[in-house]
């Protein structure tokens, strides 16, 4: 029997793959037996099964735990990175984005839409945001 966490999710992991169609049968019962119970419990839950949801996309698609993404919050003192706009979490183009390394998937910091995308327009070319700054330097 596995005893470090190593060994109980490795475990798991292969215990899941073995009997993936027997657990995917005993959910889908599941949810068919309790469709109203599930509804309810979703429409009482809404926010909180969104935060979830939000946690276990961050920690599948950049790796980082909900305790990290709190912290990159806190440090940058809940303000975009660039412009250091206020994060205002109702409000999608002033919600904190994650920037990251297209390249490496290296986590940067936490910025607001317009300077992500704004990243994302420019390619991340540092070369190119330069000749950008000295043009608008030289046109203002």
């Amino acid at each position: 029997m596995p005893q470090t966490k190593e060994q109980k999710a490795a475990y798991a992991k292969e215990y899941i793959e073995k009997n993936k169609e027997k657990i995917y049968a005993k959910n889908k019962e599941y949810r068919e037996k309790n469709k109203e119970y599930i509804k309810a419990y979703r429409k009482q839950n809404r926010e909180k099964e969104r935060q979830q949801q939000a946690d276990y996309k961050r920690q599948k698609k950049y790796g980082i735990s909900p305790e990290e993404y709190n912290y990159m919050i806190k440090k940058q003192h809940n303000k975009c990175k660039i412009c250091l706009v206020d994060f205002l979490y109702d409000k999608h183009s002033t919600k904190p984005f994650i920037d990251h390394c297209h390249t490496t998937n290296k986590v940067r910091g936490l910025l607001c839409l317009h300077c992500n995308t704004g990243l994302g327009y420019f390619k991340d070319q540092i070369s190119t945001l330069t000749k950008t700054i000295t043009y608008l330097e030289e046109n203002t």
